[in-house]
């Protein structure tokens, strides 16, 4: 056992090479979910014999450098056969795109001579089995490619008895069987090839119950026709595909990114806590800021994260990217070729969170809805997600989320002046204060009144509070270019049902700063559980938010005072003017019959119950 978790510690740092491996990492990959009180002395023990271990043999004694929280093992690019094996893989590739195809089999040849046996074999774990199965399938593939030259360069005779092998081990792998069919057939041995095929199409009918893949049905036509048979696709010389990078996608930095310093902080402490994947989200309101945060957050932490940072606009508010579109993006990013990339959701999720496995990933969200799938964008080891979206994200198991809500009065100013100058915010802040206050302190809302004002050097601050304040539809003033508030709210608005979307508009009526929920329920028309259920609706969406303290042991409701105007706006548009006098009517009825009730030791709810049955709307 204590040999074992020496190889087990050594292998982790080996799969993270000249990286920082975090000393809870190694606990995980050692006891997984059973840690001993002592794990951490343990793995310092470890540490320690494979430090003398490595210097008995004449390594350098810096090898396993000990860094903060974690250890490191520091080795240069030919030091490890799986760096090796990379470096040859692509010379080959470069040979066979110039036609060099002689020296690119030798190549291949010396890239597959670093397997020797099963990679990672005398460890067990999680973390070994990931890594295990990515090197294998590895070895396939080049191994392919490599036959692909062989059966270019008329090899097909002697190749016959490298495939034989493999085609009995791996009836499924359609590659190899079309390799051994061709090698067969060109060597006059075209019964063989056709047994070939009956006997993978048999394997693939019995264990998945599909036929085989239209290329190799193809390939068996020809050759029961007798036609001929070219060279494979894969050996006719292409680009040399590039290597696999580090991604780096995150959009580039907003320069006048304001606040938020709090909130910053819980969030970049949350996506580098240990112990596996971590999914944050950041949810609020249409033109919080969730995506500036998330965006900043990230940038922030890039160092943190090695293996690269990936991105993606669902689009969930709008016209949501499918989960599978997203998976090729990010697949290709982290260099598998497109041919490896299943065609199947199930398939590429499994393949995303194998090729995560090892690496140490930012993955930004943004826009999240339920109708994107998200759960199959969730990778697999140490990596760390950062959603954004306008609703409530609780699907997943374990993630944190935090709420995004205005700025603070302080640091709207610092976003304006900004925007339109620091003398100008300065010379008329009370002006300032208020454009603030009548954009919701929402960051898109102050950018726009900010584009307005640049737009406008002439233009006091005070006279534009005075259009923003006179204005009926604010939201069109506070709109221009992509800073449109209004198309944001309507794509809220669009995934609302009738029955909220109308207890919405009548609860921006009521002329109060806090509304509570009995008299939500007055207003909605409908008993008091199915309008908590619509409430509930309405703060998942963050159209409301639940407001501190109580109305008498109810809880209560506030707006934001843009969302409400233009809710209002609405109201007045759709329901007329005789709604308005309605909501007071029931809300003074209401409040009669609470009054009356209490005097006289009856329920809160009577009064309720009697606007409910005898009002219309």
């Amino acid at each position: 056992m204590g040999r074992n978790r020496q190889l087990t510690v050594l292998a982790a740092l080996l799969l993270h090479a000249n990286r920082v491996v975090p000393v809870n990492s190694l606990i995980d990959a050692v006891w997984r979910s059973t840690p001993p009180a002592t794990a951490d002395k343990q793995i310092q023990t470890c540490v320690w014999r494979l430090r003398n271990a490595f210097a008995a043999a004449g390594a350098p004694v810096n090898l396993i450098e000990t860094e903060q929280g974690g250890y490191r093992i520091c080795l240069g690019e030919d030091d490890l056969d799986a760096h090796a094996f990379e470096k040859a893989v692509r010379r080959a590739r470069a040979l066979v795109a110039e036609g060099e195809l002689d020296p690119a089999t030798a190549e291949y040849q010396r890239a597959l001579a670093f397997f020797r046996g099963q990679p990672l074999a005398d460890i067990s774990g999680p973390l070994t089995y990931a890594a295990a199965a990515h090197w294998e399938e590895r070895r396939f593939s080049v191994l392919e490619e490599w036959l692909d030259v062989g059966l270019t360069l008329g090899r097909h005779a002697e190749l016959i008895s490298e495939l034989k092998p493999l085609v009995a081990e791996y009836p499924m792998r359609e590659r190899l069987c079309a390799q051994l069919m061709t090698a067969l057939h060109l060597s006059q041995r075209r019964a063989e090839a056709l047994t070939v095929y009956r006997n993978s199409r048999l394997a693939q009918i019995k264990n998945l119950g599909l036929e085989p893949s239209a290329g190799l049905q193809e390939l068996h036509q020809k050759i029961l026709s007798g036609g001929p048979i070219g060279p494979p696709s894969a050996a006719v010389h292409q680009p040399v595909p590039a290597p696999a990078k580090v991604p780096a996608q995150l959009p580039p930095h907003t320069k006048d990114f304001t606040g938020r310093r709090e909130l910053l902080h819980r969030v970049t402490s949350d996506l580098l806590a240990s112990g596996g994947p971590r999914v944050v989200a950041l949810s609020g309101c249409a033109g919080s800021g969730k995506t500036a945060l998330a965006i900043h957050a990230g940038l922030a932490l890039r160092q943190h994260f090695p293996d690269g940072q990936l991105y993606a606009d669902l689009r969930g508010q709008t016209e949501p990217v499918p989960a599978l579109e997203v998976l090729n993006g990010f697949l290709d990013a982290l260099g598998v070729p497109e041919h490896r990339i299943p065609a199947g959701l199930a398939a590429r999720a499994a393949l995303f969170r194998s090729v995560t496995a090892p690496k140490r990933l930012l993955i930004v969200l943004d826009d999240v809805s339920e109708s994107n799938r998200y759960e199959a964008l969730l990778p697999n080891g140490e990596s760390a997600v950062l959603c954004t979206g306008r609703s409530r994200l609780l699907k997943i198991s374990g993630l944190t989320e935090h709420g995004v809500d205005g700025l603070s009065t302080d640091e709207a100013l610092d976003l304006l002046g900004s925007l339109v100058g620091r003398e100008r915010v300065c010379a008329e802040v009370d002006s300032a204060r208020r454009i603030a206050a009548l954009c919701g302190h929402l960051p898109l809302a102050i950018r726009a009144a900010g584009a307005r004002l640049r737009a406008r050097p002439q233009c006091t601050l005070r006279s534009f509070t005075e259009r923003l304040a006179t204005r009926q539809n604010r939201i069109a003033e506070l709109s221009i270019g992509w800073l449109d508030m209004g198309a944001r709210l309507e794509g809220t608005l669009d995934h609302l049902p009738p029955t909220a979307y109308r207890l919405w508009l009548r609860l921006s009526l009521c002329d109060l700063e806090c509304v509570p929920e009995w008299m939500a329920s007055v207003v909605s028309d409908r008993p008091g559980e199915d309008t908590q259920r619509l409430l509930d609706t309405l703060v998942n969406l963050h159209l409301l938010a639940v407001a501190p303290g109580e109305d008498r042991g109810c809880p209560t409701y506030a707006f934001n005072s843009l969302v409400r105007d233009h809710a209002r706006q609405r109201a007045s548009a759709e329901l007329g003017p005789v709604a308005a006098q309605d909501v007071v009517d029931r809300i003074t009825l209401a409040r009669c019959g609470r009054t009356g009730a209490g005097l006289s030791g009856g329920h809160q709810r009577d009064g309720e119950r009697a606007v409910y049955d005898t009002q219309t709307v």
